[in-house]
């Protein structure tokens, strides 16, 4: 992928900047309306652009898809991995149509679903997979992460970190870790305090 960043590009529905993020609002609606996703601005956009392969461990994350669906929240991904994992989520599509988008794999699609996202969800600390939650985070995309280096765990007291750590390889570590990003999500002015640390400087 071509590294950008969403004030200078051309592909999302509306460029924004840390001093701009209530536009980055405006890409979640359009984004929505392009992939018939229900619209709600308390609904997070859950998202993620690597191929889903038992290599990047999606398994940590359909372990408990059945429990993030009953959340408030939307999930946008692209159709790319194993014959088997696209079946299973084409399946969930099936089942929740105004939850579940599967987006074609193109450049412009990954940017606006970036400019869209409110939480990345990185199953692995593969390089795959960390190139994309990078990308995505230049867009103020707020990752569900295990350890990596220069991730810091959230600290809402001290307004300090920039993801939402989870024990790696831990379904239910990786549950807690989502619901705590729900919780901060309901916040609009301590979320966006967490993506300006997200986004680079």
């Amino acid at each position: 992928m071509t590294h950008t960043d969403p004030v200078h590009d051309n592909k999302i529905y509306q460029k924004y900047s840390k001093k701009t993020l209530q536009n980055k609002e405006k890409n979640k609606i359009a984004f929505c309306q392009d992939f018939e996703l229900d619209y709600d601005r308390k609904r997070a956009l859950l998202c993620l652009s690597f191929p889903l392969t038992d290599e990047n461990e999606v398994e940590i994350l359909k372990d408990v898809i059945e429990g993030i669906l009953e959340q408030n929240v939307s999930l946008a991904l692209l159709a790319i991995g194993s014959e088997k994992n696209q079946a299973f989520f084409s399946q969930l599509h099936e089942r929740y149509p105004e939850k579940i988008a599967i987006i074609d794999n193109n450049e412009t699609n990954k940017r606006r679903l970036y400019a869209a996202g409110d939480i990345f969800l990185n199953t692995s600390s593969n390089k795959a997979c960390q190139d994309e939650m990078k990308a995505a985070m230049q867009y103020g995309v707020v990752p569900l992460t295990p350890k990596l280096k220069d991730m810091s765990d959230y600290n809402g007291a001290k307004e300090e970190g920039n993801a939402f750590i989870y024990k790696e390889k831990s379904p239910w570590s990786f549950f807690a870790s989502l619901i705590r990003a729900l919780e901060n999500f309901k916040f609009p002015y301590d979320w966006k305090a967490i993506q300006v640390n997200v986004m680079a400087d």
